[in-house]
């Protein structure tokens, strides 16, 4: 970053945000394509992948850390920065989730092949819908969006139970299918976990933009009305 004028070390923050977002999206995106599609070399791309995004995180955190100490930004540039960091934490643990769900993939390839649920196929979908929408609400300042990401929580929530209860109706069932019940049982985790952190974002681009908190206070299923 050098002696850049503030609003340029600014710009390169969100530029490598935006970066880091797009190897996320497209590490979630792969991760589940290799999990629903048996797909051994796109799981193993996935964890690969990941070194990358661990050394982009390292990078935008030295940086937020050296524009607090030597810029010392007030307002409305001390929010972003603080935005950043949090953002840049949720993005990081989105991509060690897709890492999670990559290495699914791999056990289950190891069995005999069978049909994927339909939860999960569902699960799927609405983690990475979450994952989009809650980065265009970052990269548009979009609070409407962000609150729509929020409300969508609670669906991927009753997913993941949902998903629970088949895995545990189906391994009493077949007792010789066990193992890879477990192994769907915790990839359907790790796409709760992503949904998770595209909250986390949303709830951070409603910080950024209003300045509102609202984690931990029950706020932010849905916008307040005006």
């Amino acid at each position: 970053m050098g002696y850049a004028p503030l609003h340029r070390q600014l710009e390169k923050v969100k530029e490598d945000l935006l970066k880091m977002a797009a190897m996320v999206e497209q590490a979630i995106e792969d991760a589940t394509r290799a999990l629903i599609n048996r797909d051994v070399e796109l799981a193993r791309a996935v964890i690969q992948a990941d070194k990358r995004i661990n050394a982009l995180e390292n990078e935008i955190e030295s940086d937020c850390i050296r524009l607090l100490a030597t810029q010392q930004p007030v307002a409305v540039d001390l929010r972003f920065i603080t935005s950043a960091m949090k953002i840049n934490t949720f993005l990081e643990r989105m991509g060690d989730q897709a890492v999670n769900v990559a290495e699914r993939a791999q056990e289950l390839m190891e069995m005999e092949p069978f049909d994927v649920p339909p939860t999960l196929y569902r699960m799927a979908l609405v983690a990475k819908e979450m994952t989009r929408q809650c980065l265009d609400a970052f990269v548009k300042r979009d609070v409407a969006l962000a609150y729509q990401v929020c409300a969508r929580d609670d669906e991927l929530d009753a997913l993941n139970r949902h998903l629970l209860e088949e895995m545990i109706h189906w391994m009493m069932r077949e007792n010789r299918v066990v193992l890879r019940g477990v192994e769907l049982i915790i990839a359907g985790r790790h796409l709760e976990r992503i949904g998770d952190e595209a909250t986390n974002i949303s709830e951070e681009v409603v910080f950024l933009v209003e300045g509102l908190v609202i984690r931990h206070k029950g706020v932010g299923k849905e916008k307040p009305a005006e």
